[in-house]
């Protein structure tokens, strides 16, 4: 097993660990045993969980813009309008590997707060988000596509749509599904930028199988002894 072999595969248990048991429920040992190496392989890559958890994120997304670049080149959808439908696509849960995705999120954002590296990640992360959104808006203006909006402001609120409805459809909100969340977030960034009529969507994929919690263990306290009673 090559080193850039080792990496993914120790960023893949991470990712998929810390998403089903959270950040507190794994050990760095767990991480190396599920990814079938040894810890001091593990130690070797990466020098704490804080940087799994922000390099498996930052992993995961790098495979997820090579997955959304494959697919617009495929299909040539270069237009903004279907830029933008599909960075909308981008942004929420559709696969099983989103939702692990979403849930590595979630405990990065969760920990960012008063941890400087942390944070910094997180930052980083969110810009990579926010940059093909405010260049898709720009586009469709010079396109006259789009007749509305600043692209930074386009950009940061689109992404706060999209993670609060991700974060509902993560925790399988049974009052949202995929296709209301896509709908509500293309009828609200159409109305942003002024785009006229429905934004070019691709058909939707086989809804993602959310993890089911493992049980908790039942604990069967044993009975004390009774006392015995006097005749």
């Amino acid at each position: 097993m090559s080193g850039t072999q080792a990496r993914e595969r120790i960023l893949r248990a991470a990712l998929e660990l810390i998403a089903r048991d959270g950040f507190d429920g794994v050990r760095l040992a767990d991480i190396a045993r599920h990814a079938g190496v040894s810890t001091a392989l593990l130690h070797y890559h990466f020098a704490s969980r804080a940087q799994l958890l922000t390099d498996a994120l930052a992993q995961s997304l790098s495979v997820a813009e090579q997955r959304l670049e494959r697919r617009a080149a495929d299909r040539r959808r270069t237009r903004a309008d279907e830029r933008l439908a599909d960075l909308i696509d981008f942004g929420l849960p559709l696969t099983a590997d989103d939702v692990l995705e979403w849930q590595l999120w979630a405990e990065l954002e969760h920990r960012a707060p008063g941890a400087p590296d942390l944070a910094r990640a997180l930052a980083a992360l969110n810009d990579r988000l926010l940059q093909p959104l405010a260049a898709t808006v720009a586009a469709g203006h010079a396109e006259g596509l789009f007749t509305d909006g600043a692209p930074d402001d386009v950009a940061t609120v689109a992404s706060a749509l999209l993670a609060g409805l991700a974060t509902r459809l993560t925790a399988g909100d049974p009052t949202l599904t995929t296709a209301r969340a896509r709908a509500l977030a293309g009828r609200q960034l159409a109305l942003a930028v002024g785009y006229r009529g429905e934004l070019p969507f691709q058909p939707l994929p086989p809804p993602p199988v959310l993890p089911v919690p493992a049980a908790a263990p039942v604990v069967r306290r044993r009975r004390a002894p009774k006392a015995p009673t006097g005749r």
